[in-house]
């Protein structure tokens, strides 16, 4: 599996009444435990080492304001009996996407799409991409929203719920 540290510099840009753009993953991490993990603490989601070398996006109303949606990126290879999406990458950058939540009460309004509309602006700066995730199964129809299409069947992952594989193949030129 591919998988790289990727370092950028990307400014906030106010969209409506918020500002989007690269955080730092410190910001996340209350959000993250209330919407993803409740079961844990905050310091168990900010010990997560499967996210170092990641790009953490996030919307807030402020620069130094509470981090109202978010989600994270990093090139990783799809595992190779996802079809589609590794023959996909075979082609372009394989991102996967991780720990996208929207606080409960700010839903609905926007911020998920505005933040996933800056994942798809980074990885597509320098060449078409495809991005993909295990989306939990109450998330699903946001994902389908936004383009992404599913791949298998439901699967359980323990503690997390049910997730099905879903992907977007995105066009640098389309665009534009």
């Amino acid at each position: 599996m591919r998988r790289h540290c990727v370092c950028v510099t990307f400014e906030y840009r106010e969209i409506m009444p918020y500002l989007v753009g690269v955080v730092d993953p410190n910001r996340t991490y209350s959000l993250r435990q209330r919407v993803l993990r409740p079961d844990e603490t905050v310091a168990s989601v900010a010990q997560d080492s499967e996210f170092d070398g990641a790009i953490t996006f996030g919307a807030c109303e402020s620069e130094d304001g509470e981090i109202l949606s978010t989600s994270t990126i990093y090139l990783e290879d799809p595992p190779p009996h996802l079809t589609p999406i590794a023959q996909l990458a075979a082609t372009r950058p394989a991102w996967r996407l991780r720990a996208v939540a929207t606080d409960e009460h700010r839903r609905s309004a926007g911020l998920g799409q505005l933040v996933l509309n800056a994942v798809i602006s980074h990885i597509t700066k320098d060449d078409d991409a495809v991005l993909w995730c295990y989306a939990r199964v109450p998330a699903r129809n946001f994902y389908v929203r936004e383009g992404f299409l599913e791949f298998g069947e439901i699967f359980p992952i323990p503690r997390y719920g049910p997730h099905i594989v879903m992907y977007r193949a995105v066009d640098r030129k389309l665009l534009s």
